[in-house]
């Protein structure tokens, strides 16, 4: 066998995950960019997972709310590729599919070692994207007075979560679940920097809000009220419910056919939001079924 034979079925075989090879030949690369442009994310034939897609997620799979350091990138890779060539296949809400995939990772994952409870997170990201990538395009058409009201509501909402995500901090019960927040504050923080800075850029005044107060009135109202009695899990719950409300805004912004550069932003800021908001969902159920186990264990041992 030749080797770039070799190499091309190697790279079949790991999801292109190792990286490497040749580019095509410019005859090969116009064909395949041409029937590319004839097709949408979602489309059946992409269900063939693409290369672009591993490695998007080689690069992004160590930052993710779910990733465990202690696994290989092999053992997510088959989880994002099943999550990807799922929607194809199924599409409409991961929540009514997740039985029919939750069987198909039996026969999919491979060598990976996670259970379906381990993988679903990167299956549903997964999945998220392709559906987010077929629900929003954009031609660029945005007036600039559009766009400037769509920045300031970006700017304001990420504003109000690190506010509410600061002082959720500062109620947590245990350290790890503080940090947490503090790190989801941190983030909120940095996209509203970098909406200001679109705003300035755009020759636009930033706005004063945001406050605590400005919170109060908006998505943390019920939250700000639960400080001082509030358990974990209200916590997680209020948390949760700001991040869909950031998710919520988002989605906004990417059906207002903003220019480019700001769609690829807020289409970035809506995955965060979704994982991390899913992520504080798996938090709630695990803590949940904690609790009733320990619930049971003590109703025995009366």
């Amino acid at each position: 066998m030749q080797p770039r034979q070799e190499e091309m079925m190697a790279r079949d075989r790991d999801g292109g995950w190792s990286g490497g090879g040749d580019a095509q030949p410019p005859e090969s690369a116009a064909r395949a960019a041409q029937a590319a442009a004839l097709l949408r994310p979602g489309d059946p034939q992409h269900a063939a997972y693409p290369l672009s897609e591993a490695e998007y997620w080689r690069d992004a799979c160590p930052r993710e709310p779910y990733h465990d350091p202690a696994r290989s990138a092999g053992d997510y890779a088959p989880a994002y590729e099943l999550g990807w060539v799922s929607y194809q296949l199924y599409g409409g809400a991961f929540d009514i599919a997740e039985r029919v995939v939750a069987n198909d990772w039996l026969v999919r994952k491979g060598v990976s070692t996670l259970s379906w409870e381990e993988a679903r997170p990167a299956v549903r990201a997964a999945w998220q994207r392709a559906e987010n990538a077929r629900s929003y395009a954009t031609d660029g058409s945005a007036g600039a007075a559009r766009v400037g009201e769509l920045l300031e509501a970006l700017l304001q909402n990420a504003r109000d979560g690190e506010l509410g995500l600061r002082e959720a901090a500062g109620h947590a019960g245990p350290a790890e679940l503080a940090a947490h927040f503090e790190a989801l504050a941190g983030q909120c923080a940095d996209w509203a920097q970098h909406w200001r800075g679109e705003i300035e850029r755009r020759g636009g005044a930033v706005g004063a809000g945001g406050t605590v107060a400005g919170a109060a009135q908006r998505v943390w109202l019920q939250l700000r009220g639960l400080f001082g009695g509030a358990g974990d899990d209200a916590l997680l719950q209020e948390c949760e419910r700001g991040l869909d409300d950031i998710a919520r805004h988002c989605r906004a912004a990417l059906r207002a056919n903003l220019p480019r550069e700001l769609h690829e932003a807020a289409h970035r800021q809506l995955e965060q939001a979704q994982r991390h908001a899913d992520h504080l969902r798996r938090l709630r159920r695990h803590a949940a079924r904690a609790g009733a186990s320990d619930a049971a264990t003590s109703s025995l041992s009366r």
